[in-house]
């Protein structure tokens, strides 16, 4: 995707160094020439431009890009702003950061459907992850189904489990197992009789998981 992030402070420089790292091509915007300078090595394109100014922002690609993002979260009026040129200006996708409801209601207002709250939505994360030991990520799909994975538990260290057994057990689904960043089993991977062979279980493994919350929490305190 060709993607431009505007904004280079914490969240948008990372945003942006993420996406490079994926094989995008990104272009990082930023008024602050020592910050386009500093993130030039690590993103694929970085230039500086005041992107409040029409006459400015028309240099960007507006109509090539597949997606803006604007990443500045600490200057509601700005944000808005940006926001609001580029959708006069034809951009196809335009994603906002908000930080509050009500800058989230004005970037609703002028027809900014996409917004991303960082910092909400770490704390969402971390406050879902606190009572689950183990867990290294977590993925909601819904507020009840959800992804983890996890260092393998001891109770499992030295067991034998088929994919199949395994969900019968627990109602969770391995999607997929990792040791020493090799990945043994994945079930994008898997035939169909895939689910007879049987996995064994070592220290230090990390395991993939999909299922329900409260399934996950009873297996977590087997």
């Amino acid at each position: 995707m060709n993607i431009v992030a505007i904004g280079l402070g914490n969240f948008g420089a990372s945003l942006a160094k993420i996406l490079t790292s994926l094989g995008h091509d990104v272009l990082g915007v930023d008024n602050d020439l020592n910050r386009v300078e500093f993130f030039k090595d690590v993103v694929a394109n970085t230039i500086c431009l005041d992107a409040t100014d029409p006459h400015a922002l028309r240099l960007l690609p507006l109509k090539e890009a597949d997606a803006f993002v604007v990443c500045i979260g600490n200057d509601f009026g700005i944000s808005v702003q940006i926001a609001a040129l580029l959708k006069k200006f034809g951009a196809s996708r335009v994603i906002c950061r908000e930080n509050s409801s009500i800058h989230l209601t004005v970037l609703n207002a002028i027809g900014v459907v996409e917004t991303i709250n960082p910092e909400y939505e770490s704390a969402r994360i971390i406050a879902q992850m606190l009572p689950l030991k183990g867990i290294q990520n977590l993925f909601s799909i819904t507020d009840s189904f959800k992804i983890v994975d996890l260092l393998i538990p001891d109770f499992l260290i030295g067991e034998k489990r088929s994919v199949i057994s395994f969900r019968k057990e627990t109602h969770l689904k391995i999607i997929a197992l990792k040791r020493n960043h090799r990945l043994i089993y994945s079930s994008a991977n898997a035939a169909e009789n895939d689910d007879k062979i049987e996995i064994e279980f070592k220290e230090n493994d990390t395991l993939v998981l999909g299922g329900e919350l409260k399934d996950i929490k009873r297996f977590l305190h087997e």
